[in-house]
């Protein structure tokens, strides 16, 4: 069984960029393929390679990638008017724990929906 990058630098006294890119070719390496980012697909991305290699997808198609920003969206719009709604004091006891309750239900969803750091300004690699 192989070692992982870590393991093999923490024994090294001192490592130096020959000991990483050494370490590189004996200890386990990442899939090369995994599934899409899409929480309700189960379609898989495969990192490129080849002639003509580009970035690496996260999403298993355009289509795909769409319906993710969506639910992502409508999910964190959800949470924050669900969030306003609960800072109010004259709601009754019923209404705070139902709304308390919807409110979680989207945090748990959206923990399935990261933010890929797509469209704010941020690297798409």
């Amino acid at each position: 069984m192989k070692r992982t990058l870590q393991t093999y630098l923490q024994s090294i006294a001192e490592p130096v960029a020959t000991d990483v890119v050494s370490g590189l070719e004996e200890t386990v390496q990442p899939g090369t393929e995994y599934r899409c980012l899409n929480p309700v697909c189960d379609q898989m991305c495969a990192w490129p390679s080849g002639y003509a290699a580009g970035r690496p997808t996260r999403f298993c198609s355009r289509s795909c990638r769409q319906m993710f920003d969506r639910v992502r969206s409508r999910l964190s719009w959800e949470l924050e008017t669900l969030e306003e709604w609960l800072l109010h004091d004259d709601l009754p006891a019923k209404d705070r724990v139902a709304l308390e309750r919807a409110a979680g239900q989207r945090r748990w969803a959206l923990e399935r929906y990261p933010d890929t750091g797509v469209g704010a300004g941020r690297p798409t690699f």
